[in-house]
């Protein structure tokens, strides 16, 4: 049996350091978003506004990367 994990606290950064970080790349530059595990990929969801301060974006694990623990 495998049990799905989640013990990681969402890690906060502005909308500027997040632009800053991106932007060293070039536009046609592929992203990958991934989870803790090395094989363990996301897919982007959608990015929501919940007030002029505080932007939510989303992602969830793509199903054939489940994060797995062994039992």
């Amino acid at each position: 049996m495998r049990t799905i994990v989640k013990t990681a606290k969402p890690v906060k950064m502005t909308v500027g350091s997040l632009i800053s970080e991106l932007c060293r790349w070039p536009d046609h530059a592929e992203v990958t978003f991934r989870g803790q595990g090395p094989h363990e990929e996301l897919s982007f969801c959608r990015v929501v506004g919940r007030s002029k301060k505080h932007v939510d974006i989303e992602l969830t694990s793509a199903p054939e990367s489940l994060p797995v623990v062994p039992t």
